[in-house]
C-alpha cells in the first residue's frame, strides 16, 4: 500500500504516482472553489431561463460552453498540482514533470476557449438588451474579433510545437513558436477585449431614462466585468515571472491560479444580468428598494418600468425580466445621426412607421383646410 510522507513542504507517495507542493495544493484549492462558484451562478442562470422566463437562448448556451471549458481546465491543473507544480524542476521525477508539462500544454487552448466563450456570451447579451443599429453592429465586429483572435489563440495553443511533443520534450527536433511572445499577444488581446466589453453599454446605461439609484445599480451590475480587466492584469505579471523564470514549474503557481480566476471570473460576470428575476423572486424587498421611480417627462418611466420591475411581472410572455426591460427594442435607442436618442422618443422602427400612418390617416387634407366647402345661402342649410 502506497503510504504519503512529507519533506521540505513536498508531498509525495512511495512510488513517485503524486507529487505536491503546498502552493501547489493552494493553487488546487482556488481552482476547485472558483469553479464551483461559476457553476453555481450557471445553474442559477439556467434556472432563471427555463422556470421563471420558459426559455433558453443562444447566450445561455454559450456560457455552459465556457464552463465545460472550465471543467476541462480545472481537472487539466488537477493533474498539474498533483504532478509539482509549485515545486523545484530538479526536485521532480522525469515521468511525473513530464506529465505535469502535458497537462499544462493542455490547459491552455482550453483556458482560452472558456474566457472567449464568456465574453461571446456577454456581447449576446449585450445584442438583445440594446437593440440598435449602431450598437449590434459593434457588437458583431466584437465577436468576429473575438473568433478570429480567439480561433488562433486556441489553435496557435495546441500547435505551439511541431510536433507537439517538443512542447514537454526539448530533445525532441522540430520547431517551437516563441512561447513568451504568444501567451503576452493573446493576454494582452485578452485585456484589450475586457476593456471594450466593459466600456461598450456605458453610454446606453447613461442614457437610459432612470431614477439614479436604478441606474447607478446597472452600471455596478455591468461595471463588475472590470474585476475581470483586474485579473487579466494580474495574470500578466505572473506570465511574466513565469517567462523570465530559470524554475517554471515552482514559478508557475501564480499564473496557473489567476487563468483559474480569470476564466471562473468571466463567467460569472456573464450570469449577474439574467439574475434580476431569481433574486426579485427570493428578494423581492430588496428590488424594491430600487423600483420607487420618480417622475420623469414624457412618461418614459413608465416605458421603461420593467427596469424597475418586481417580482410580480415575472411569467408575463415575452418580456425580458432577466434584464429587466419588457420590450428589448425599447430599451434605449442609439441612432447614426444624433449619437443618443432622446428619452422621450424610445420607440422601435415598427411603431414609428404605425405612428406616421395614423398622423397620416387622420390628418385633414389639404384641400378643406386652404379652401374650405361653402354652401349657398338659400340652401337653407340652419348654421
Amino acid at each position: 500500500m502506497n503510504s504519503m510522507h512529507s519533506r521540505d513542504g513536498i508531498f509525495r507517495r512511495d512510488n513517485d504516482s503524486i507529487v505536491m507542493s503546498s502552493s501547489g495544493e493552494r493553487a488546487l484549492v482556488v481552482s476547485v472553489v472558483f469553479t464551483v462558484l461559476a457553476t453555481c451562478f450557471v445553474a442559477m442562470r439556467i434556472y432563471t431561463r427555463v422556470r421563471l422566463i420558459g426559455r433558453v437562448e443562444s447566450n445561455d448556451w454559450m456560457v455552459i460552453i465556457a464552463l465545460v471549458n472550465s471543467y476541462v481546465f480545472m481537472g487539466l491543473e488537477i493533474v498539474e498540482c498533483i504532478s509539482g507544480i509549485g515545486t523545484h524542476f530538479k526536485d521532480i521525477p522525469p515521468a511525473i514533470l513530464e506529465r505535469q508539462m502535458k497537462a499544462f500544454w493542455l490547459t491552455i487552448p482550453f483556458y482560452n476557449a472558456a474566457v472567449l466563450c464568456a465574453k461571446a456570451s456577454i456581447l449576446m447579451q449585450y445584442w438583445r438588451v440594446f437593440p440598435t443599429h449602431r450598437m449590434r453592429v459593434i457588437c458583431w465586429i466584437m465577436i468576429t474579433v473575438l473568433a478570429v483572435y480567439g480561433t488562433w489563440a486556441v489553435i496557435s495553443a495546441f500547435l505551439n510545437c511541431i510536433p507537439v511533443a517538443k512542447f514537454w520534450d526539448p530533445s525532441i527536433e522540430g520547431f517551437c513558436l516563441d512561447k513568451t511572445k504568444l501567451w503576452f499577444s493573446n493576454a494582452s488581446m485578452h485585456i484589450s477585449t475586457d476593456i471594450a466589453i466593459l466600456v461598450i453599454p456605458i453610454p446606453a446605461l447613461m442614457a437610459v431614462d432612470l431614477p439614479r439609484k436604478q441606474k447607478i445599480a446597472l452600471m455596478i451590475m455591468f461595471g463588475l466585468g472590470g474585476f475581470v480587466c483586474i485579473t487579466s492584469i494580474v495574470r500578466l505579471v505572473s506570465l511574466k515571472k513565469i517567462a523570465d523564470s530559470s524554475d517554471p514549474t515552482f514559478d508557475n503557481v501564480g499564473a496557473a491560479s489567476w487563468s483559474a480566476i480569470e476564466c471562473n471570473t468571466g463567467i460569472i460576470c456573464a450570469c449577474l444580468p439574467t439574475l434580476k428575476p431569481l433574486v426579485a423572486r427570493i428578494f423581492p424587498g430588496m428590488v424594491s428598494t430600487f423600483s420607487a421611480s420618480s417622475p420623469t417627462r414624457g412618461g418614459t418611466t413608465h416605458r421603461n418600468s420593467d427596469w424597475n420591475g418586481d417580482a410580480s411581472t415575472l411569467g408575463a410572455p415575452g418580456e425580458e425580466h432577466e434584464y429587466g426591460a419588457g420590450d428589448p427594442e425599447r430599451v434605449l435607442a442609439l441612432v447614426p445621426s444624433t449619437g443618443l436618442r432622446s428619452s422621450l422618443k424610445r420607440w422601435t422602427r415598427e411603431e414609428e412607421k404605425k405612428l406616421t400612418q395614423i398622423a397620416t390617416i387622420s390628418a385633414p387634407r389639404p384641400n378643406m383646410m386652404m379652401h374650405p366647402r361653402t354652401f349657398p345661402t338659400a340652401s337653407g342649410v340652419p348654421f
